[in-house]
Formats: structure tokens, sequence, C-alpha cells
């Protein structure tokens, strides 16, 4: 990189055309590069080319579409190092939730920033973040990365930080969810009630509360925590998979399987939320419409584990016409032989289960074309055909 681009890093801006001009100018002034957008196709081109920094400016869009798109660059590795703002016509409690839970670095007030002053704001915060500790600088970019499974690399960041920089709310908080991952859910908890008292709106400190509740056996409290943080910021895929967990520990498997599918369809690569899907009987209609949503980022593997599982479930519950539904559909979206020999022998069970003979040992044939070898098939089909006999 050129002496030139450090010293000139460049600023991507997201707003509607109408705030456009304004914002460019502001942030042109005070050195920066300047590259706006409003599409998510010119946002994709302009990420590509790795800035310094993104402003979204909240007021140019669909509130839900503003919340997903954070959310989702939060887990986004290939731009972790932009450092991401928001504009917000107010700075409310919503505003702060949402920087708290997406790693964003600040929150601007939108008058002021219409008013030529954020490029002056922007070059306060790079100087402010360029004199950190090396320690503090990975703890800022990879704490949503490292939220579920932390890399011992990441604690002993976090540690050291923590010992230097015990005051920094965010280096803090990550401490306490660190404890967590020790084990002293203690700790971690009462971290978390310290965090909340001077910052209200700190859903991650909700969502580390949360899970210290439900360890500890207490679902409505747990429950309670995480729908308050939920209306506050709502798409996070780790809140959404935990009220799913919650739900399923309390018996509601519609609720739970509401939220699991809500936390794919913002994250559809989050496993936690696939893995809780996939313990919940499913519709036909329901497992499409999951395999879609994933359709990016399960292997052939996985989707063939999460289709299989499905239709077991539905076969459990006498629902066979889902099942063979779903086996069918199984079929047409995968590729390897020994994958669709398990299908079609599974297929052949539910038909067999419905007492539709003809199609099992169809369905069992097409299994031993496939897998020669398959240990059960010849047995399910000897005990049809004795009975066709008979």
């Amino acid at each position: 990189m050129s002496q030139e681009s450090l010293s000139n890093p460049t600023v991507v801006i997201l707003s509607g055309q109408a705030d456009q001009a304004s914002l460019a100018k502001g942030t042109s002034r005070a050195g920066f590069g300047v590259i706006c957008v409003s599409t998510n196709k010119e946002l994709a081109d302009a990420l590509s080319k790795q800035p310094w920094g993104l402003v979204h400016n909240l007021r140019a869009f669909d509130s839900k579409q503003n919340y997903m798109l954070q959310q989702r660059m939060a887990r986004n590795q290939s731009i972790s190092s932009v450092v991401r703002f928001i504009i917000s016509p107010e700075i409310n409690t919503p505003a702060l939730a949402l920087v708290a839970d997406c790693a964003i670095r600040q929150a601007f007030n939108l008058s002021a920033a219409l008013s030529g002053n954020l490029g002056e704001q922007l070059n306060v915060l790079k100087q402010t973040d360029n004199a950190r500790s090396d320690a503090q600088k990975v703890v800022h970019a990879q704490r949503i990365f490292q939220t579920t499974n932390p890399t011992k690399d990441y604690l002993t960041a976090v540690q050291e930080a923590f010992q230097a920089y015990p005051h920094d709310p965010i280096i803090r908080l990550e401490y306490a969810i660190s404890r967590l991952h020790a084990g002293e859910n203690n700790e971690a908890g009462l971290l978390a009630k310290r965090l909340l008292q001077v910052e209200s709106h700190n859903v991650r400190a909700m969502n580390l509360l949360a899970k210290v509740q439900y360890s500890a056996g207490d679902l409505d409290g747990s429950l309670r925590i995480l729908e308050v943080a939920n209306k506050l910021c709502p798409s996070n895929p780790e809140r959404l998979t935990l009220i799913g967990d919650v739900y399923v520990k309390k018996g509601n498997l519609p609720a739970a399987k509401k939220a699991y599918l809500e936390a794919l369809d913002v994250y559809p690569p989050f496993p936690a939320a696939r893995e809780g899907l996939v313990q919940i009987p499913m519709t036909a209609t329901e497992v499409e419409a999951a395999v879609h949503t994933m359709r990016g980022v399960m292997s052939e593997k996985d989707r063939a584990a999460l289709l299989n599982k499905a239709a077991i479930h539905a076969v459990n519950a006498r629902q066979y016409p889902d099942a063979v539904r779903i086996y069918g559909f199984a079929l047409q979206h995968l590729q390897e032989d020994e994958l669709k020999a398990a299908i079609f022998y599974n297929l052949g069970l539910a038909h067999k289960k419905m007492g539709d003979f003809p199609s099992a040992l169809v369905n069992f044939k097409e299994c031993l074309r496939m897998a020669p070898n398959h240990q059960n098939v010849r047995e399910h089909m000897a005990e049809i055909e004795t009975k066709q006999i008979i």
C-alpha cells in the first residue's frame, strides 16, 4: 500500500441521493477519498476495493433492511478491516443498540453530518483507533467472529487488553464473555449486569446475561432479556438462535422453529441455528424454504443430512406424504451416488410403512444400483417379496 493511500484513505458512503452530495463534500474536505453508493450491487463493488471506512445513512433505507445489512456485514470476514459507521436521524436507544450489536464504530447525528463536519469527526476517530494497542485492535476487530468459539489467541488478546484497558467498555464486555467460555458463569453475569447499568442499550451484554440465565436453568428470565434485546435491535442470528434454544427447552417447538428460520434468513452459514433446526419437525414446504435459504453455504453432505433428518421426523409423525415429498426434493438436489443411495433407501422405508410395496421395491432397487453393498436393503426387499407372494 502506498503512502498516499495511507494518508488519504477511502470512505464509502451508502446513502440516498438526496443526502449524498452534502455527506461527500464534508468527507472529502477532510482529506478522504469518497465513493458514494445507493444500491447493494454498488456497495458490494465498493467494498471489494477494501476502503478504510463505510458510512451508512440509515434514513435512506427501510429499517429492516438496515438491520439485516449491518448484521450480515458484521459477520463478513472479508470486510472485517473496514471501519463501519452509521448516520441516524436521531441518536436514540435503537441506534446505540445497533452500534453495540454489530461492531459499528460510531453513530453520527444526521443533521450534524449534513452540516459538513462528518469528515472531521471521521479523522478524530481514525486517529483514536490508530493509537490503540495491538491487543485492543484485535478485540475491536474480531469480537463478532469470536463470539461462539473464540480462539486461544483471541482469548489471550482479550486478557492482555483487559489488564491494560479495563475501562474500555468493549474490552470489558469481551472479557466478561471470556469468563463464560471459561465456565465462570457467575462472574460473567455480574460483569454483564454492571455493563448494563452504564449502557442500558448494550444488547450484546444482554445476550451474555441471557446465556448465563439459560445455563442456570432460568428459561423465563433468559427469554425476557432476549425479547427486550430483540426489540431494540432485531435480526441478530446468535440471539435468535438462543431464543430458539430457550423455546426448545420450554417445549414450544413452533416458536423455536420460527426463531431458527429467522436466524438462518439473516445469516445462512450460522451452524448453531442449523443444528437447532434439524432437531425440530418441519413441513415439506418449510424444509424446501430452509434449503433454499442455505443453498450457497451448505455442503451436499450437510444438505442431505438436513433433508434426511426432516423426512425421518415426518415418518415418525406418520406424515408420510410430507416424508415422500422431502425425499423427492432431496433426490433433485443431490449429486453424489452414495448420498442418493441413502435417500432411496429411506424413501423405500417410507413407502413400505405406507403399505405401498411396489414403490418401496422400486426405491430399494435404485438404492442397490447405486450402492450394491448396502447392508439392509436386501432384507427389506425379501420381506416385501414374501408378503406379495403370500
